[in-house]
This record gives C-alpha cells, structure tokens and sequence, in this order.
C-alpha cells in the first residue's frame, strides 16, 4: 500500500515529536516550514479539523490530521490497549470473527483515532472493535494508567496532573481514586478465584499500616519458591482468632497445601497453625518453623514484601478508613502478583511461576478480562 504525499509528511511529523495533545479534543501539530508556528487540530461535529491553508481550501484531511490520527494510534499500541480476545465476536449471536459469519467492513475514525467495523452476516448486526470499559466516559488507557501509576508510588494529585498532561484526561483527584476503588475490586474478585500452584513452604509474617491515626495489622503469606503472595488479610488486632482467619484463607486459596510454614515468635501463629492446619486438615506431620535471624530458614522472603510495601506506603499520608486499607492491599496484592516482574525469578511475575498467568499482565488485561469474565455469567 502506498501513502500519500499528506500521509507521508504526517509521519515525518509524528517522528519529530511534532504533536502536542491539549485536551481529548485539542492538538497542537508544529508546522514543517515555519519553526515557530503550529497548528490547530480540534475535534468537532464528529470530525477533525485544522485550521491551516490546506485544510481550508480543500476541506479534506490534511497532514496535521493524518500526524494526529496515528499519534493516537501509536500511542494506544505502546499501552497494549487491544482487547486479549484477539478474534472479535458479534454482540448479537456471539458468531466469531471468521470469513464466512464476521467479516470487516471499513474502519471509522473518531476522537480516539481509527477503530476497525465488523459486520456479521449471520445476524446482519454492525459493531465495532470497543477498547473503553463499559459505562466509563474516559479512556480506558487513562484509567488503567491510573492504577498502574498508583501502585507505583505516585500520589492522587500527580497522577490527575499526568492524566492531564499527556493524555489530555482531566479528572479530579476523587474520581482516579473511585476508579481505584471500582477496578481493584472487580480485578480483585476474578484473580481470587484463580488458585495457584505453590511449593511445599510458606511464609508467613505481619506489619502494620497507618490508618487515619491509628494502626491496623497487615498479614501476609507467601509461597517460598514462587513468590506468590497467596493471601493478605486486615486485622484490628494480632489474636489467635485473627491468625486462624488469615491462614484460613491461604489454604482456601491455595491448590496443594504446606508441608512447612515459616512465622516469626509470634504466639498466635503457634495457636492458629494447630488450630486451622492440624487439626482442621489432620496434618500433624505439618512443620511449624519459627524461622530464626540468620540460616537456610529465615523469613526473609516475606519480610522483603512488606519492605517493597512500605515503600509505597511511606510516601503516603495515611489511609483513610479500614475499607480503604483493605482496597489498597487487595491492588497491590494484584500488581505484586501479576504486573510486577521479579529478579529471583527471571524477570517473570509470581503468577507465572505459580502457573496461573502465561505472560506478564498489565492492569488494562486484567480489567478486560474480569469484565469479559462478568459479561459470560
């Protein structure tokens, strides 16, 4: 396919870092001829217009279009944007894309650049290749940026001044924190019906967390070989009664069951592990390791997980209530285990080494996939 003279000076431009975005419906595109002057690409009536000579006098799409459109385009491709279901299906009859039910039927361009039209001949329904989240106005690679720059470690305000300024997203700080909230809960529940396959020794170990003035407990169990955070879990206290509940969970988690478990000199630890996995399980060959400060039996592996988690907590004022506590630990629970590559395992996440993820995730996939999940129940 050969591009044409306009198509061709917009991707000179585009390599010159000639596109500045203002806002969803604003671009500002430098001129090829006058280094100090720029043009204007704004979004209206459905389509885009510029107002340079070209786009004037023939009122068809000019190079400074042509720059935006695949600016955009380019810029959905670098944050993986494409739904994982790689083959589209009708919304209608649920036919898939093939030659003989879904065929392709042109592409329209919009605000968010050139989107592909699909048209089922089983059901004559028309429907195009959606990349936003159902019932959401913004982006969908605003809102996942959103989450991703959160676990990171940058702050409410500074992601809204970064939605802002490179995506032209402008939201208040309150609604990326509803975003938050909404999409670590909906990940939340699909990743914990995904049961990962562990090795034979678990760690466990807890902290605490600032909460609006006061602290509460933060337990975490992770599987020793894979690295896996298995389960975190949010108590007032550190009694046997809240141990019990957390290793309850892990082992509701969990495929294979523990042959050891590494704890600190904590009491409740002892009462609870012969409370849940002794008696419960009839395990009384189970090994309660209380790991010492140096040796082959350490805790250090947890340990190291609350030290990433702090980090990202330390720069953080408090958190305001429980509920919010436990909406962080569920999302860092998600990016720890999904997004997170690790060193000790090759540059792979814990979920690939705990056979419950085939590649590294991104936040955008895991949303898709939880939705895509909810929409076959």
């Amino acid at each position: 396919m050969t591009l044409s003279k306009r198509e061709s000076k917009s991707i000179q431009i585009i390599a010159n870092k000639g596109v500045i975005p203002v806002n969803q419906s604003k671009f500002l595109v430098h001129s090829q001829s006058k280094s100090n002057k720029h043009y204007e690409v704004t979004w209206r009536k459905n389509h885009w217009h510029c107002n340079c000579e070209d786009y004037a006098k023939h009122c068809r799409r000019c190079k400074h279009i042509y720059a935006v459109g695949y600016y955009l385009t380019l810029r959905e491709i670098a944050v993986s944007v494409k739904h994982p279901n790689s083959e589209p299906k009708c919304p209608k009859c649920g036919k898939a894309w093939d030659q003989k039910n879904v065929i392709r039927r042109g592409t329209r361009h919009n605000r968010s650049g050139p989107a592909q039209r699909y048209y089922c001949k089983h059901c004559n329904r028309r429907f195009g290749d959606r990349t936003a989240f159902e019932g959401m106005r913004s982006r969908a690679i605003a809102i996942a940026s959103a989450l991703d720059l959160y676990y990171r470690g940058l702050s409410l305000r500074q992601i809204e001044e970064h939605l802002e300024s490179f995506y032209g997203v402008k939201v208040t700080h309150t609604t990326v924190y509803n975003w938050i909230k909404k999409y670590v809960q909906l990940v939340s529940q699909y990743v914990e019906k995904l049961h990962p396959r562990t090795s034979g020794r678990w760690h466990a170990d807890d902290t605490f967390v600032r909460v609006r003035g006061r602290h509460l407990v933060l337990w975490a169990l992770l599987d020793s070989e894979t690295r896996h955070l298995i389960v975190s879990h949010i108590s007032q206290r550190r009694t046997t009664k809240d141990a019990s509940e957390f290793l309850r969970k892990g082992l509701e988690t969990a495929r294979n069951k523990p042959v050891e478990i590494v704890t600190d000199g904590l009491r409740s630890y002892t009462e609870a592990i012969e409370r849940e996995c002794k008696t419960k399980l009839d395990n009384q060959g189970l090994i309660h390791v209380q790991g010492p400060l140096t040796g082959p039996l350490t805790n250090n592996r947890v340990e190291r997980f609350h030290g990433t988690l702090k980090r990202r907590t330390k720069v953080m004022c408090h958190l305001g209530n429980k509920l919010s506590a436990e909406t962080f630990a569920k999302g860092f629970a998600t990016y720890y285990n999904f997004i997170k590559p690790h060193a000790a395992l090759n540059g792979r996440t814990p979920a690939q080494a705990a056979k419950i993820s085939n590649s590294k995730q991104s936040w955008l996939n895991l949303i898709l996939k939880a939705q895509s999940e909810g929409e076959q129940k």
